[in-house]
């Protein structure tokens, strides 16, 4: 059995071991806090665990009454009984009014342990009367708040709902999607016949659904509609039976829903697909005229062998390489990025390429890219874009190359010893406006000498390699061939997906 914890606010211990005594006499296992002072009190009843209050009416620095008012306040539910010498019938009745549990005279202490055992009973009737009402003032109000929100639920669909009898008869309906919709407020509709929705056109269909014996359970169709104005839209109506708890039929849902705009969304769709459609057999086209226009054959030049790649980010797009065979031991080299991909960079490229064929072919690297920066001035400041170039001439018999690098920068010659050396000098990009003093440079070969040039899109396919001139330089070690330093290096972005940029990739090597 649970020690019963009291709180005894008592200025004699002699009557405070009275009641001891009688408490412990009748079994009761009791563990008592005797105190008599107002700041005693109030410090133990904030400690808390107090399980009943026993209190003299009267002491000479504090009163029961003023402790009845403390406890009230604090702990309605606490039982309270005074237990004094002398308790007039009227201070008696004032005690019970102000939330006394009962009260014991001192000289009939027999009447302690029934009003303790009753004080503690009423006490849990109260604590398990007040947990009753709590609950049931949240069910209450969870049961309001669900009613509320199914409200706001049903009236916040955009669909229109409507709920009919057997017969027909709109009983309840949904706003504000009823007025948007059909223009009716719900007063308009309530108690009215179904068909007032549908066009004369529709409404015997429409009727069948909302029919008892119809079998229009779970049935979706296209009607006509009608509008409280008259006008007529393309909708669509899934209709149901209304069930109750049993599942027995009492009447009939409607799910009214206005597809005028989908069906024109829907005839849009179908346009653009075309359209999408004609653009990627156009987009295909022009990528077959594309990889036409790039180099199909490597040229056979004496002492060196070369190999190229490029790799359109989509299905066309903005790098290219080139070469131009001029003499059986000269051939001319190119590598362009122009700024960004897709089907503007490709007809961008296309045009940068033609103007170089026309001027590299008589003219040394230099005069080329001048005169083709000069050829293509207007047509990159109109398109408000720039074009990156490397162009060079090399030359089998002196094994050099001469260059002229146009902002491009992603170029540099492994040595056969694994030396990595890097290219100067370096200028503007075609287009941007600046010095247009374009200068030359001269590389030389030995043997197993390689020159790789690459664009940008190689780095940014792997991001996480960070790949520079040393590291691609590491990929490529004694590989025996042009080609194969290209694989080597196109494989490096096979995991791309989607590829970021165009990448393109041409080796030089020397071979004697």
């Amino acid at each position: 059995m649970q020690r019963l914890r009291i709180l005894h606010l008592e200025d004699d211990p002699m009557d405070a071991e009275l009641v001891l005594a009688t408490l412990s006499a009748a079994g009761l296992e009791v563990d008592v806090h005797l105190v008599s002072q107002r700041e005693e009190f109030v410090l133990a009843l904030s400690r808390g665990g107090i399980d009943l209050i026993l209190a003299d009416f009267a002491l000479p620095s504090f009163d029961g009454m003023s402790a009845l008012l403390i406890v009230r306040g604090q702990y309605p539910d606490l039982p309270f009984v005074f237990v004094s010498g002398k308790l007039g019938e009227e201070a008696a009745i004032e005690s019970l009014k102000s939330g006394a549990t009962d009260y014991v005279l001192k000289n009939r202490l027999s009447r302690l342990v029934p009003a303790v055992q009753r004080a503690l009973t009423e006490a849990k009737e109260r604590a398990k009367q007040r947990k009753m009402e709590k609950e049931l003032e949240r069910a209450y109000t969870e049961i309001q708040k669900r009613a509320e929100d199914y409200r706001n639920l049903f009236n916040s669909i955009r669909d229109v709902i409507v709920v009919t009898d057997h017969k027909g008869k709109i009983l309840h309906v949904n706003q504000p999607a009823l007025q948007e919709t059909f223009g009716y407020l719900p007063e308009e509709v309530v108690e009215q016949n179904i068909g007032i929705l549908f066009t004369d056109d529709d409404r015997a269909i429409g009727l069948e659904l909302f029919e008892s014996k119809g079998g229009a359970q779970g049935r979706l169709i296209e009607l006509d509609f009608r509008r409280k104005n008259g006008e007529s839209y393309d909708g669509e109506l899934y209709a149901l039976k209304r069930l109750d708890r049993n599942g027995v039929p009492t009447g009939n849902i409607g799910i009214f829903r206005d597809i005028s705009e989908r069906k024109k969304t829907e005839e849009a769709l179908r346009e653009s697909e075309l359209r999408h459609y004609q653009f990627q057999l156009e987009l295909k086209y022009a990528a077959e005229i594309q990889a036409r226009l790039l180099p199909r054959s490597y040229p056979q030049i004496p002492c060196f062998d070369i190999a190229a790649r490029c790799i359109p980010a989509k299905q066309v797009g903005g790098d290219f390489f080139d070469w131009q065979v001029v003499s059986p031991t000269v051939v001319n080299l190119t590598l362009g990025d122009v700024m960004g991909k897709g089907m503007a960079a490709a007809m961008l490229m296309a045009t940068v390429r033609a103007s170089l064929h026309a001027v590299t072919m008589y003219n040394a690297p230099a005069q080329a890219v001048r005169l083709a920066e000069q050829a293509l001035g207007l047509d990159l400041e109109n398109s408000e874009s720039f074009v990156t170039l490397f162009h060079g001439q090399l030359n089998a018999v002196r094994r050099s190359l001469t260059f002229v690098d146009c902002g491009h920068g992603f170029v540099f010659v492994r040595r056969a010893d694994g030396t990595v050396e890097d290219l100067s000098p370096r200028g503007l990009p075609l287009g941007v406006p600046g010095d247009k003093l374009y200068q030359e440079g001269v590389v030389d070969f030995g043997k197993d000498d390689a020159l790789i040039l690459f664009s940008d899109g190689l780095i940014d396919a792997r991001p996480e390699l960070s790949l520079n001139n040393q590291r691609i330089a590491q990929q490529i070690a004694e590989l025996p061939s042009a080609e194969a330093m290209v694989e080597r290096l196109v494989a490096l972005t096979a995991q791309t997906d989607p590829q970021p940029d165009d990448i393109t990739i041409l080796v030089v090597r020397c071979t004697a």
